[in-house]
């Protein structure tokens, strides 16, 4: 008569037994108490034992926190925040140089940079406020090529200050022959945050946002 083989019923197999975590820190506080309960009255725990396991509670607590912390910032990334890594963080805090035309101006002079491929003959610099408006143009005279740096006193064409807020750059720079030169208005500012957008990856410098790609330069 052939044997017959039966296999177990995946109903009968015993559950598993669950495991503690023994870095919970309520395992590691009911073995705490429980050794408190138990000790001997005529030689109790030795307080500097005990400070001892007090602070290691302490230290895996703040250890769970800490990875909880982590956990949620994995799942950030890996949904719409995915492209909000700790290198672009490591931008907090820094001192940037970016090719961007916009300009915080917040009532006093605003500093910013022009850089010419080539050297200039007439340099023409045009500020104008957020709507498009013409502000204020500047007129420089021969100009090497390089990195110009310039100030504006926030006034306008008529000498009368404007209002706070962020305003544009247009640079339109000439050769000896009359020839365009490329020119790029350039700014440097303190990197305040660092936030995910649609677009990807945007920058607070001085209060007005810029892309990744902007920027030229890092500094200490």
């Amino acid at each position: 008569m052939p044997l017959e083989v039966t296999a177990p019923s995946l109903g009968a197999q015993a559950a598993p037994t669950p495991k503690q975590d023994l870095g919970s820190k309520d395992v590691f506080l009911k073995m705490l108490v429980a050794q408190m309960q138990n000790q001997d009255p005529l030689n109790p725990a030795d307080s500097t034992q005990m400070s001892s396991q007090l602070a290691q509670f302490n230290m895996v607590e703040q250890q769970i926190d800490t990875n909880k912390f982590l956990q949620q910032l994995v799942g950030s990334q890996g949904g719409a925040g995915a492209n909000l890594d700790m290198a672009s963080a490591g931008y907090l805090g820094h001192t940037v140089m970016i090719n961007q035309s916009e300009i915080q101006y917040s009532g006093t002079s605003t500093s910013f940079s022009i850089s010419l491929d080539n050297n200039a003959e007439a340099v023409f610099v045009t500020i104008s406020d957020s709507n498009g408006s013409p502000v204020r143009t500047l007129s420089l005279a021969a100009t090497p090529s390089g990195e110009l740096p310039l100030t504006w006193d926030g006034r306008d064409a008529d000498g009368i200050k404007v209002d706070s807020g962020i305003y544009n750059i247009n640079v339109q720079a000439v050769d000896v022959t009359g020839q365009p030169v490329r020119a790029t208005p350039q700014r440097s500012g303190t990197v305040d945050a660092v936030r995910n957008t649609t677009n990807g990856i945007e920058l607070i410098v001085n209060g007005v946002a810029t892309s990744l790609n902007n920027i030229t330069e890092v500094r200490l």
